[in-house]
């Protein structure tokens, strides 16, 4: 069966799909709103909403974002026309009032807002008849999406990478209209409000959905592993992600044993912990992938990770990583131009499904968390399954020395999640912070710290005057 987002919309939605849709996070109006306060009242409408904080993630202002990371750790290019607002990100130098910036700001705020509102209504005992199980899976299902939209924006706007600065987020656990300013929280609370989310959810959200674009308790604890490893608590996060690993295996996920038809299969893909749905004219995403290619820096390291001192050739994948090959190869990477996104943005079958979360992430969480906590055996071994994926030799992992294991982990997880989710980009700097490797090792226009946290969007700040922006 597959989901068909029609029904109720949700308030601002239609909006999103403008790109140059800006304003500031507190127009956004709650989604019971719309029609009085009574816009759950049973089940079948209560899943109709919740459907629609799903659909949040497609919009414009969060789909067309995350490309704007990899340009920013310079594993991506701009080609063409590029990007709105793309050019500060071209040169590390983006100014509080880029239009990107005011975007993903508003979407991923848009996104807590429509899950807070739910989770009200079905606390409050709207939806009539629903069984208790299924009232509290709902609310899991909104926790998930509430801390993963919390997580971005910290990732984004917040100092993610060191727990005793103030500079964390504005946190939102109940709707809000447009009238409330709130100062942000520190880096410590913000963790503590999404770990809090994601430790409910995984008490009470689904315990497997076949359908891959529905978050689960699997996608909760895999999630939970993330943010443990960006908060530096490396002995859970190394547990947590082996524990996600394993219930993955009891609940229907797994990998896929080809890299490319991760992302032929898309929402379909048993990799997938959480994925956009995107398949005929209304369930689209804008992905402007067609305006982005590879960096000279992603070449040059899909070279030499197979041992190679000359380029390699595309055509053949001769002397390429695989994964690089099967995204750039001319025959396969399709009308987008990336492997990635095989399918023609204007088709009337499957469109380009955006990996929220998948599975391989998780080998590669569990292989570092394991590697810094000086578990290089248990390191190589989820390391190996991922890199035999690819095509590297069965004693690959097993050839790294210790010291040389974390740079390879982060090299491979770079090509493995390339042009997907920024992971490179955040990886980067959390590398960078842990002194493994230089500020400028990927690109000659990082020179600072204070480039590595983007500016709250001007307009954040003025619809927010307890809003204090980050430092300069």
């Amino acid at each position: 069966m597959k989901i068909k987002y029609l029904g109720l919309l949700l308030a601002g939605t239609l909006g999103m799909n403008s790109c140059s849709m800006v304003g500031d996070i507190d127009s956004i109006k709650p989604y019971y709103k719309m029609e009085g306060d009574n816009v759950v009242y049973n089940l079948e409408s209560a899943e109709s909403v919740l459907r629609g904080v799903y659909k949040s993630w497609r919009a414009f202002n969060v789909s067309s974002f995350r490309l704007y990371m990899s340009i920013l750790s310079g594993t991506a290019v701009s080609k063409g026309g590029g990007l709105t607002g793309g050019q500060e990100f071209v040169t590390n130098s983006i100014q509080a009032n880029n239009v990107a910036l005011a975007n993903i700001y508003q979407g991923s705020y848009l996104t807590i807002n429509t899950a807070n509102n739910l989770i009200k209504l079905m606390e409050r005992g709207d939806a009539k008849g629903a069984p208790e199980k299924r009232v509290k899976e709902i609310i899991g299902e909104c926790k998930i999406q509430r801390a993963l939209a919390h997580f971005q924006v910290l990732r984004h706007f917040g100092y993610f990478f060191d727990l005793s600065s103030p500079y964390g987020i504005v946190l939102r656990n109940t709707p809000f209209s447009g009238t409330e300013t709130a100062p942000r929280a520190t880096v410590q609370q913000s963790y503590d409000f999404i770990l809090a989310d994601l430790n409910d959810a995984i008490a009470n959200a689904p315990q497997n959905n076949e359908l891959h674009y529905y978050v689960t308790k699997t996608t909760a604890k895999a999630l939970k592993a993330k943010v443990l490893l960006h908060m530096g608590r490396y002995s859970e996060a190394e547990t947590t992600a082996k524990e996600a690993i394993d219930d993955a295996k009891r609940n229907g996920y797994q990998l896929e044993g080809s890299f490319q038809t991760i992302f032929t299969n898309g929402y379909d893909s048993p990799e997938a912990l959480f994925a956009t749905y995107t398949e005929g004219p209304m369930e689209v995403a804008s992905d402007q992938i067609a305006r982005t290619t590879y960096s000279e820096f992603t070449k040059r390291m899909a070279d030499m990770l197979v041992g190679t001192n000359n380029d390699g050739d595309l055509n053949t994948g001769d002397g390429y990583d695989q994964r690089f090959y099967l995204m750039f190869n001319p025959t396969l990477a399709g009308a987008q131009g990336n492997g990635k996104h095989p399918y023609s943005t204007n088709g009337t079958g499957k469109h380009n499904t955006q990996m929220l979360l998948r599975l391989g992430e998780i080998y590669f969480i569990h292989a570092e968390a394991a590697a810094r906590n000086g578990h290089f055996d248990t390191a190589r071994q989820s390391f190996q399954i991922m890199a035999s994926r690819a095509g590297y030799p069965a004693d690959y992992a097993a050839g790294i020395r210790n010291n040389q294991l974390l740079t390879a982990i982060f090299q491979h997880k770079v090509l493995e999640l390339f042009a997907e989710n920024g992971e490179d980009w955040f990886d980067f700097v959390r590398y960078y912070q842990a002194k493994n490797i230089a500020i400028n090792a990927i690109k000659s226009t990082i020179k600072s710290d204070s480039q590595l946290i983007l500016p709250l969007p001007q307009t954040a700040l003025a619809g927010n005057n307890q809003l204090q922006q980050n430092p300069l």
